[in-house]
């Protein structure tokens, strides 16, 4: 029978050989992974406070019992599938995004005129949010 525990997991993209590459972020002292590590521990809370989150928990639980059905080669009835009546949506069925952009840059005046930065002269950072429920796996 599958079970289900919802976490955070903070990752980062770096500029690897094959271009941008994503690894998770594991150095204990960074913000990130305190963030994903105390978001972890009060999901539930969270969950019952954040409708998104809560209904993003019942498509993780959805999803899993559906590859647990068709991995296990469960057949289902056909009656099954006329069980429940359509409903029409009662709010936005988009996924509310955030993001935090950070950019920084130096600025190098020569004899009162403004030159053209110079590779390394400037820094972004960024953070962004995503899902994976990991059904590949």
């Amino acid at each position: 029978v599958p079970c289900l525990k919802m976490g955070v997991e903070a990752r980062e993209q770096f500029l690897g050989p094959n271009g941008l590459e994503d690894a998770p972020l594991t150095r204990p002292n960074h913000p990130l992974v305190k963030y994903a590590a105390a978001f972890t521990q009060h999901f539930d809370l969270i969950a019952e406070r954040k409708s998104v989150v809560s209904q993003l928990r019942e498509v993780a639980k959805a999803s899993i019992m559906a590859k647990f059905m068709m991995e296990s080669g469960i057949h289902i009835d056909e009656a099954w599938f006329g069980v429940g009546e359509a409903l029409n949506p009662s709010c936005c069925l988009e996924v509310p995004q955030l993001w935090n952009d950070r950019a920084c840059s130096k600025i190098r005046v020569q004899d009162g005129t403004i030159m053209k930065a110079e590779k390394g002269d400037d820094n972004v950072h960024s953070v962004y949010g995503g899902v994976d429920f990991g059904i590949d796996r």
